[in-house]
């Protein structure tokens, strides 16, 4: 069973506590703190606790420093986050053991390391020479072996965080004691990532919308034309899902072709040279349609080129739609996320998921590396 971040942690010990800090930096500047305010809790618990807290992170940018991070969060917990700019050196050790009750602070970018991504035991042991507890509260990264997620375990006494069980408990909610009807919309660009969770939502909900690169790919299974736009390979099992009768594909489109040239066609209209970017009208029509009668919505993934306000338009009805939803709706995964932000959406919903490669792994059935480590 799991450990919890509980009142039973001693005080004045130094925590190790592993966050999801992968979030937009922009000049020196976070531009979204939404993954930053989510863990507060945590740390001011800590804090409370007189325990000495050491957050760990990664960026996708291997080349971003982490230091924009620590200034941003002292702003959030007002008072100062110390900033670890490198967390093995022997001076970093004597700097956490050293430190007054309460005191917070940030290593660098883990990904500036290879034994980070390589899970390398010398990595992880030297990462946990700097405290004596560890905490996991990055939900969104436990479905990577990574040595901050899976390696530390081994060595330290582990707990799930805050963040963690809440996570659990909500993706527990919607998928074990989901009202009916449920309706799962999946989307974007990473398809083989989102292909097990789809063939576990075709026999268990009761409508499956597709856009983006996952519905390219089954158009293609089911013989359609796709021209060059973003898919995976039809296997077999992908040519067997593409038959479910609970998918609910696009009929129309919005394309560009050659010169730029964009144009609405039916799905089976896409000439060789052109490129699926959007979902069209028709389509847009006929997904709101099937969210209507709706209890329960699980949303994961952009239905077009959102990134882009020419083809933002599926994926904003779509979002517009849901805000006024009057069932319960979950959205995850970093585009989707990032998208109901930049238009401004995203206070209207309420279950927010931290995690975009981890809550569809869990949605799938699959066991997740981190925390079956700290169930060790």
């Amino acid at each position: 069973m799991f450990r919890y971040l509980s009142r039973t942690l001693p005080r004045r010990t130094r925590v190790l506590v592993r966050v999801d800090f992968n979030v937009p930096i922009e000049q020196g500047r976070v531009r979204d703190d939404f993954d930053l305010l989510r863990v507060l809790p945590t740390i001011r618990t800590l804090q409370r606790r007189r325990n000495t807290c050491v957050l760990l992170s990664h960026h996708s940018d291997e080349h971003q420093s982490l230091a924009p991070l620590a200034k941003h969060l002292s702003l959030l917990l007002s008072t100062p986050v110390l900033f670890l700019r490198d967390p093995f050196s022997r001076r970093a050790a004597l700097t956490v053991r050293r430190a007054p009750p309460g005191a917070v602070f940030l290593a660098e970018n883990l990904r500036f390391w290879r034994g980070e991504k390589a899970n390398g035991p010398a990595f992880a042991a030297a990462l946990a020479r700097l405290g004596e507890v560890f905490v996991n509260d990055a939900f969104g990264e436990l479905h990577r072996p990574y040595a901050s997620i899976i390696g530390i375990p081994r060595l330290l006494p582990s707990l799930v965080g805050p963040l963690v069980l809440a996570e659990l408990g909500m993706l527990g909610r919607f998928m074990h004691r989901p009202r009916r009807p449920l309706i799962g919309i999946f989307g974007g660009a990473k398809v083989r990532t989102k292909l097990p969770t789809l063939k576990r939502f075709v026999r268990f909900a009761d409508r499956v919308l597709a856009g983006g690169g996952v519905a390219n790919t089954l158009l293609k299974a089911r013989g359609l034309g796709i021209g060059r736009s973003l898919a995976a390979p039809a296997s077999a099992a992908v040519r067997r899902l593409a038959r479910s009768r609970r998918l609910v594909l696009p009929t129309d489109v919005i394309v560009r072709g050659p010169r730029s040239r964009v144009r609405r066609v039916p799905v089976a209209g896409v000439t060789p040279q052109e490129r699926i970017c959007d979902i069209g009208p028709e389509t847009r029509l006929a997904f709101r349609h099937a969210l209507g009668p709706a209890k329960t919505v699980i949303w994961n993934g952009p239905l077009g080129l959102a990134e882009d306000r020419r083809y933002a338009a599926g994926t904003l009805a779509i979002a517009r739609a849901l805000a006024r939803h009057r069932g319960s709706v979950l959205v995850g995964g970093g585009d989707t996320v990032a998208f109901l932000r930049r238009v401004g959406l995203r206070p209207k919903f309420r279950y927010v998921s931290t995690g975009g490669g981890a809550m569809l792994a869990y949605l799938a059935g699959e066991k997740l590396p981190g925390l079956e480590a700290l169930r060790r």
